[in-house]
């Protein structure tokens, strides 16, 4: 009983909030959505030392004041928890957005610095304290011809001498755009406006990020510079809306629009975006608009895959066949997806970085991701389905035995708590995501959804895509699909860029009668740089949503510990293993001995070897035929083009 008690106050604590008002020089947090009777502290912690601050929180209310964080003797990232003390037992908690609070910023102006909040990655309250000579906000953006029109103010932290107001503009690619500004002193604000002109022929400037910042100089040197906050901006998404009302103003629209928006940071972005790319942006955002003020008389279905960057994996096969079933007539679907692929079927879309994400997800009634979401199920009437992503090779979960902060453990061993369903693609997997989930809920072991392609024709799609991907018909195609390395950084803690494959030899070796497409984890394959001579021959197939549709045209694969082997070997195509750092990855990371020692393919160290085993390819076929068979019987044996049926018949049992 006592333990029920704790779960039910701890899911209700999930959806806590504060309504932060600032009162001169102290914030004051009004705890929204808490549990009364129980002894609660607001927590300030620093997120690179761990240095912290505990507040405690009286009748629901606890303030902050600038003297509170000069303790810190730190700038940079804080993080808010809410700590609660239950039965004797201590809880954290972090603290959910709210979108209220981007305006709740304390100015220290005797000292000079600047606490003021952002929404982060998941969606959690966080604030940036750093020291600032001046804050700018905009107060109004609009579009004249081909220019933007922006006025703004600036809040002055201390007495400063300067001569002009500049304006900064920043891609991510470090180029910037420095534009002067009018001003004038007014009660001590500065009011500044500029205009801000494109070239509209330079395709460089489409579906670009832009980033403005403000400068004030002194005989030409820059005094300080300032992100613009854009929250007094009340009619952004209003601005944008008119253009959705009547279609033919977007049909008769110059060639670009204008798209004003805020980052997570609360500072004045836009982007330059071509009229055919608009329609869809706009559609998606009305389409929003409209159904979060309008409650849904079905069931909502809330899918995600890798976090909304790709349209793909187990969520996409069960969605594409509910929407073969007919069951949309019985569901509304909503995507989180930031791609340009058109989805099939309607959804609503939406993704991590709308305000709108963490409602609709809560008002949804299933949940299904490959992966995690941002916020953890409190609602019990919500269906989760976690689909997983592949056949473990390296260790998950509690199995990894390191205290490297390096790897990624990410929530797995919370969040499972809250599946009500979990899919397996083999019994190995069974046995692994039950221990290393520590799970014990019902799984779904009947084979991956997205390995249905393997056992249907697929004939028609095959030669659409090799025509997309401009690949010879005379040519063989080989993937190369590496895991990524978490432990493989640089002295910043970021990821390095190692290929290990020498694409020349490949080239001079392999050209003639191949070509490789090049599937490197997103935060590597930004640093690809190919030159000429493989243009040809290396296709960068790193950002392409769908690893399955490379699967179908693939007729080999070179991998190393990644999971992607797993679902190719339905395809029983060779696969060629090439782990030149094998015994740096065994020792950090760690793989499952039972995988090990059913590998279907060679492992490889060098590229000399790389390329003889290719150029033999026939003869490991033969050598690993055996081998294979025993690993598919193993690894392979669930699914057969029935999985997508049989989850969908598990958690909707509508067949």
């Amino acid at each position: 009983m006592k333990e029920l008690l704790i779960e039910s106050i701890k899911k209700k604590i999930l959806n806590h909030y504060f309504i932060i008002d600032p009162k001169g020089d102290k914030l004051v947090f009004h705890l929204k959505q808490g549990i009364p009777f129980v002894k609660k502290n607001l927590m300030i912690k620093h997120r690179k030392t761990g240095k912290r601050i505990l507040k405690e929180i009286k009748s629901s209310k606890v303030e902050v004041t600038k003297d509170d964080l000069l303790e810190f003797d730190e700038l940079g990232v804080f993080e808010i928890y809410l700590q609660v003390k239950i039965k004797n037992k201590l809880f954290l908690f972090r603290t959910n957005f709210y979108l209220q609070n981007n305006n709740s910023i304390l100015l220290d102006k005797t000292n000079q610095r600047v606490f003021d909040p952002y929404r982060n990655f998941n969606h959690n309250l966080s604030f940036n304290y750093d020291e600032q000579k001046f804050i700018a906000r905009a107060t109004d953006v609009k579009k004249n011809n081909n220019s933007i029109e922006l006025s703004g103010e600036i809040e002055l932290l201390e007495d400063l001498n300067f001569d002009a107001v500049e304006i900064l503009i920043k891609l991510r690619n470090s180029v910037r755009h420095y534009i002067p500004c009018e001003y004038e002193m007014d009660d001590g604000i500065i009011k500044f406006n500029s205009s801000i002109t494109f070239d509209i022929e330079d395709e460089n400037n489409f579906n670009r990020t832009f980033r403005v910042a403000v400068r004030l100089k002194e005989n030409d040197i820059v005094l300080d510079s300032s992100y613009i906050k854009s929250f007094k901006i009340k009619s952004i998404k209003e601005k944008y809306i008119d253009y959705i009302e009547n279609e033919q103003i977007v049909e008769n629209y110059e060639d670009y629009v204008i798209y004003f928006y805020f980052n997570q940071n609360f500072n004045l972005t836009f982007s330059v975006i071509p009229k055919n790319n608009i329609k869809k942006l706009y559609r998606d955002e009305k389409r929003q608009i409209e159904f979060y003020h309008e409650k849904s008389k079905k069931p909502l279905v809330f899918f995600e895959s890798f976090h909304g960057q790709s349209y793909s994996g187990q969520p996409k096969y069960i969605y594409e066949r509910m929407l073969e079933m007919g069951l949309d007539k019985t569901y509304n679907f909503i995507w989180s997806y930031e791609g340009d692929l058109d989805i099939p079927g309607n959804p609503l879309i939406t993704n991590r970085k709308s305000n709108t994400y963490n409602d609709f997800l809560r008002k949804s009634n299933y949940w299904i991701t490959n992966i995690s979401f941002p916020i953890l199920k409190n609602n019990d009437d919500i269906i989760y389905l976690q689909t997983t992503h592949g056949t473990p090779y390296k260790h998950m979960g509690s199995d990894i035995d390191t205290q490297s902060n390096l790897i990624k453990r990410g929530k797995v061993v919370t969040e499972s708590k809250t599946w009500n369903y979990l899919i397996s693609p083999n019994d190995f997997s069974y046995d692994v995501f039950k221990r290393a989930f520590e799970y014990d809920g019902p799984i779904i072991n009947k084979g991956y959804p997205a390995n249905d392609i393997f056992y249907k024709d697929y004939s028609d799609k095959k030669a659409k895509l090799m025509d997309e991907l401009n690949i010879p018909n005379d040519k063989k195609v080989i993937l190369y699909a590496p895991t990524f390395r978490d432990f493989d950084v640089d002295e910043n803690n970021k990821p390095r860029f190692n290929l290990f494959l020498d694409l020349k030899k490949l080239y001079d070796n392999l050209s003639d009668d191949y070509v490789i497409l090049m599937r490197l984890h997103y935060l590597l394959s930004k640093n690809l740089n190919l030159s000429d001579e493989f243009k040809d021959f290396i296709i960068d197939v790193s950002n392409y949503d769908d690893i399955a549709d490379l699967y179908l045209i693939s007729d080999m694969m070179i991998t190393d510990y990644s999971s992607a082997f797993f679902d190719f070997g339905h395809s029983k195509k060779p696969i060629l293993f090439f782990v030149p750092d094998y015994e740096e990855y065994l020792s950090f990371r760690g793989l499952y001995s039972e995988v090990k020692e059913s590998l279907p393919g060679p492992e490889i160290l060098t590229n000399d070897e790389l390329v003889e085993n290719i150029k033999n390819i026939d003869n490991v076929e033969s050598d690993y035929k055996d081998k294979y068979e025993t690993f598919y019987n193993k690894f392979c044996n669930l699914g057969h083009g029935t999985a997508s049926d049989d989850v969908i018949n598990v958690v909707f049992k509508e067949i």
